[in-house]
């Protein structure tokens, strides 16, 4: 087997499906060989053979020791490490449909299942792509493969090395940055029909000081009861599902 360390392993059944209907470059499909009766796991063997992938069974421990024994439901993929888009690959994606840029950035959030819930989020919101930053930023691996539920294989992701550089960047492009934060005014009388990026800072700091400095909007989600913040993915979501909204999505 070749180093593990060199693919991304993409861990449970529909995560797996998603990236085989991608054609993503998956080196080897291991498949719990005491789950042969399983049909949901022969059609995904099935779809991998029909892609030249190599399909090999496996015992489910061994499943379970590649995957820390996170819930792979008996299949696991291992596979190329995700080819990472460029601004531009993202601002000409809304070109190509004929929309105003909306761009989703992520300032720090560096747990997986926050990170894999908003790429999701922003791939059925109809976001154009997600910003990650190089540094104390979630990798994308397996808990990010998994949380997204097989979006990442859907939206282009760009990874940058100065996360309020790229602000000013896409500014200068003609977006408007928006920012979560609990301090600002109410997320549903912001206008998200202009071009705009949505800024997403960490659970614990929410987004930094000098790239809330740079924004021209901060979005507040009015909240009842004694905790004063979301989580950060479901505030992303709850923003971004209204930006859908007012696009007519």
């Amino acid at each position: 087997m070749n180093n593990s360390n060199e693919y991304v392993k993409i861990i449970g059944r529909n995560p797996v499906r998603e990236a085989l209907k991608n054609k993503r470059n998956i080196n080897t499909l291991y498949i719990a060989a005491s789950e042969d009766a399983d049909r949901s796991l022969f059609l995904i063997a099935d779809q991998a053979k029909r892609n030249g992938v190599f399909v090999k069974k496996t015992d489910r421990r061994k499943l379970d020791f590649m995957t820390g024994g996170a819930a792979h439901q008996g299949v696991v993929a291992l596979c190329s490490p995700v080819v990472f888009a460029s601004i531009d690959d993202i601002l000409n994606e809304a070109e190509m449909k004929g929309e105003k840029p909306f761009v989703v950035m992520l300032d720090e959030l560096t747990d997986v299942h926050n990170v894999g819930a908003v790429i999701r989020s922003a791939y059925l919101a109809g976001s154009h792509g997600v910003i990650i930053g190089k540094r104390r930023s979630a990798l994308i691996g397996e808990g990010v493969y998994k949380a997204s539920a097989g979006s990442v294989e859907y939206i282009k992701i760009a990874q940058v090395s100065n996360l309020a550089s790229t602000v000013d960047q896409l500014k200068k492009k003609g977006l408007f940055a928006v920012c979560a934060d609990m301090n600002g005014q109410r997320y549903d009388i912001i206008d998200y029909r202009m071009p705009f990026l949505l800024v997403i800072g960490s659970e614990s700091e929410g987004v930094g000081r000098l790239i809330k400095s740079k924004c021209d909007f901060t979005a507040s989600i009015p909240m009842k009861g004694k905790i004063d913040s979301l989580n950060a993915s479901v505030a992303a979501g709850v923003i971004m599902f209204e930006a859908a909204k007012q696009r007519g999505f």
